[in-house]
């Protein structure tokens, strides 16, 4: 049977979800952005989430966070909606640009529990109302972390548009996966894909080149990536696949809701990020994968994390 036990995690509420007999369960910090703490399939845990309250409130890399209303950079913070011009706070120094909008410092409330002796969830509301002037369009947003005792778990994410116009709306989620020692030793499967061409701030320059170094899956080793990928199918479901430790961890999604992903591959090289995004870097700016959301207009996906 999953049980839900509550602890104090510096200035936060860690939640646990755990099942004894199984090993399975995650945690989560709701007033932390709904960070992803911790994530165990039969008690080996898969992620690499901050391990104490002081890298949470640091959130150095963006581990497990939750990337809204934008994932990825946004080109010098600024954007123009419906003739106005907005500014992002700039908070990716190295590239001069906004990064991965802003609910990942916001406090999230528990909405609902469910505990049953083979599956267990946890959702988080966070109700936007509009009051920061680089972003002042009200939204809800509900997030529902699921687990079952089968090796699954499931993010299903529900926005709603509570403004009085359309809004423009990008989500990503950005956990990292520790399965061996370091990035290197794990193997990589992507999905048939094309690299997003970049600059040297990170900006999409134009066309999109193929890629097909790990479509048929190989050791990272060596490899340093901090790429986004546009999924070749957009009518398909895709699968990015992690091995190490005789472990294997797919992540599944579908293209018409997350035509992109990210791979990084942190200079600590410790773990790999495998990012799940529904538009492209800047799509403020460009417009590639942009949800536009109108009023009382609700958008909902989910990304599924399996293990074998």
């Amino acid at each position: 049977m999953f049980q839900l036990t509550i602890e104090p995690f510096g200035s936060f509420l860690r939640y646990n979800v755990f099942n004894a007999v199984t090993g399975d369960g995650f945690s989560i910090a709701p007033a932390a952005g709904a960070n992803l703490l911790d994530l165990r399939f039969g008690e080996t845990p898969v992620i690499d989430g901050h391990q104490t309250p002081e890298e949470l409130a640091a959130g150095k890399w963006g581990k497990s966070a939750v990337l809204f209303p934008f994932p990825n950079r946004l080109d010098g913070g600024k954007y123009t909606w419906d003739g106005q011009q907005y500014l992002f706070p700039i908070n990716n120094e190295a590239t001069q640009n906004a990064i991965h909008g802003f609910v990942r410092h916001e406090a999230f409330a528990v909405t609902r529990v469910m505990l049953e002796p083979e599956r267990a969830s946890l959702t988080c509301r966070y109700a936007y109302d509009g009051h920061l002037p680089f972003y002042p369009f009200s939204f809800d947003l509900i997030l529902a972390f699921e687990i079952e005792t089968r090796g699954l778990f499931k993010l299903t994410t529900t926005c709603r548009n509570q403004h009085n116009r359309p809004i423009p709306i990008g989500f990503g989620w950005h956990p990292y996966f520790k399965l061996a020692d370091t990035a290197g030793e794990h193997k990589l499967s992507l999905p048939e894909c094309d690299v997003v061409t970049i600059n040297e701030r990170m900006i999409p320059t134009g066309p999109l080149e193929p890629y097909d170094d790990f479509r048929l899956g190989k050791e990272v080793e060596d490899t340093v990536l901090d790429n986004c990928f546009a999924t070749a199918h957009p009518d398909k479901a895709y699968r990015l696949v992690l091995e190490g430790g005789n472990r294997k961890l797919t992540i599944a999604a579908h293209a018409r809701l997350f035509p992109f992903f990210q791979v990084f591959t942190p200079p600590h090289r410790e773990s790999i990020a495998l990012e799940p995004m529904s538009c492209n870097v800047d799509a403020f700016n460009n417009g590639d994968g942009l949800v536009i959301l109108h009023p009382g207009e609700t958008w909902k996906t989910d990304v599924k994390i399996s293990i074998d």
